[in-house]
């Protein structure tokens, strides 16, 4: 299977609407500054339906980590999803190890699917 296929296929998993994908690879020594997303283009008229997911691609290792407000979280494993209120919580990355740190960041509009998975992940 291609990995644009895979990826494709976790894009349906997840069921938005207006989505779209992004390989997020974070080098050694990259970091992206805390910050609050910008994401109400997506949905102008309901900007709450608007959802990004981060899909682990890798292990958590030393070095790499997420900050969401003064939450560290660090110690995912590959295919661990984490999402997030993007409109109100400053978050940040680095990459502090010795390894990339790669991440499929998926965004769009929540539908009633999209829900439904997300509650069947936390139940697994």
């Amino acid at each position: 299977i291609l990995i644009t296929e895979a990826f494709n296929k976790i894009a349906i998993w997840f069921g938005m609407d207006n989505s779209k994908m992004r390989l997020h690879v974070q080098r050694p020594g990259q970091v992206w500054n805390l910050h609050i997303d910008k994401l109400e283009k997506w949905n102008p008229e309901d900007p709450s339906r608007v959802m990004r997911v981060m899909i682990a691609l890798n292990d958590w290792e030393p070095g790499h980590f997420f900050s969401y407000g003064n939450y560290m979280h660090s110690g995912w494993h590959a295919g661990d999803v984490t999402t997030f209120d993007w409109a109100n919580m400053p978050h940040s990355t680095a990459n502090a190890g010795h390894h990339p740190r790669v991440t499929l960041q998926l965004t769009g509009i929540k539908t009633r699917k999209t829900e439904e998975f997300i509650k069947e992940l936390k139940h697994k």
